[in-house]
């Protein structure tokens, strides 16, 4: 098959040095391999992010035996939003997270994506200077607003909630970038105000410095009675024909890694207090309170069919093409 150059760049991107540490395949050649005696059945390529919040479970299922418990032989990459939302679309790597409305995006276009199961809750939020004044979505208009890119789950939940609210979010002063260059925009002042992603809200919350005037998920909960979430995990439906029971065996092995979550928040934090970025008691507690219950142990019935709300005021605010929830949502027990 022939490559354009930026699709040949994902596909270096995917492909590295295989190492395997407790039935993970970490990087991994993620072409696959010929198992014996059907063991090709049990392997899966998964991407995730590799920081923020939602690389705790990414990280768990890395590090301990979540993956190898389930008899699952997992090809687990660590990558940033962007590259796995690329990864996926260009079907260079069988699965990862992925936001609702992304996955609107592929299924418009005629790919056969499907969604597997809401992996987090949202923790996204309106983040500003204290003397900003900003107390609503209006005042944001007169800021500039920091931003993980137009694809990602922080802008498209934005964009919808906007959308409800009577405003066209391409009206606001937008910069986007990753969390972390926006978190260091905003302390030196070149930013008014960010949609927050965690740890860098709890962090920047911390400093005393900062308020959150609105929560995304507080207020989606105020239009639609449910939690807003954040991503699920995406794959295709061959994917799925070829090898169902590795489908399933992932989706097990993240909500074993979520109840691991909820159960140990505080263990699971300070095990990756580096890569959390986390250095005061503050910070720790602040994080704690505010993560350590978003990662569900089991299918959340109630976060997938926010999810599909989430599709349905998109499609109506004219925010993406039709609505394909019919197709693209899937339960990991029926497959």
């Amino acid at each position: 098959m022939t490559r354009t150059f930026n699709e040949e760049q994902t596909r270096r991107n995917v492909l590295r040095t295989t190492a395997v540490i407790g039935g993970v395949t970490l990087v991994g050649c993620l072409g696959g391999g010929n198992g014996e005696d059907g063991a090709e059945e049990h392997q899966i390529q998964f991407a995730g992010p590799q920081g923020a919040a939602m690389t705790l479970p990414t990280r768990l299922i890395r590090d301990e035996d979540f993956a190898a418990d389930r008899g699952l032989d997992l090809a687990l990459e660590l990558m940033p939003p962007p590259a796995i939302q690329q990864a996926i679309a260009a079907k260079e790597v069988e699965s990862g997270t992925f936001p609702v409305i992304s996955g609107v995006r592929l299924a418009n276009k005629d790919q056969d994506i499907r969604l597997l199961g809401p992996v987090c809750q949202s923790f996204n939020s309106i983040i500003v200077h204290e003397d900003a004044g900003v107390d609503d979505l209006g005042d944001l208009q007169d800021v500039t607003l920091g931003s993980m890119p137009r694809t990602s789950a922080p802008w498209t939940h934005f964009a919808v909630l906007a959308s409800l609210e009577g405003y066209d979010p391409d009206d606001f002063d937008t910069r986007f970038g990753p969390p972390a260059t926006l978190f260091g925009a905003i302390q030196q002042g070149d930013l008014d105000a960010m949609i927050g992603v965690e740890p860098f809200s709890s962090r920047l919350l911390a400093t005393g410095d900062f308020e959150e005037p609105y929560v995304f998920t507080d207020r989606w909960e105020e239009q639609t009675g449910n939690r807003m979430p954040l991503v699920e995990v995406a794959t295709y439906q061959e994917t799925i024909d070829e090898k169902p029971d590795a489908v399933q065996g992932l989706m097990e092995t993240m909500f074993d890694a979520g109840a691991h979550i909820g159960d140990n928040p505080r263990a699971v934090i300070e095990e990756y207090d580096d890569e959390l970025g986390l250095e005061t008691d503050e910070e720790f507690d602040l994080v704690e309170e505010r993560i350590g219950h978003i990662y569900p142990g089991e299918f959340d019935e109630e976060l997938r069919e926010s999810g599909a709300e989430v599709v349905n005021r998109a499609s109506e605010e004219g925010l993406v093409d039709g609505d394909p929830s019919d197709t693209m949502f899937r339960r990991p027990d029926k497959l």
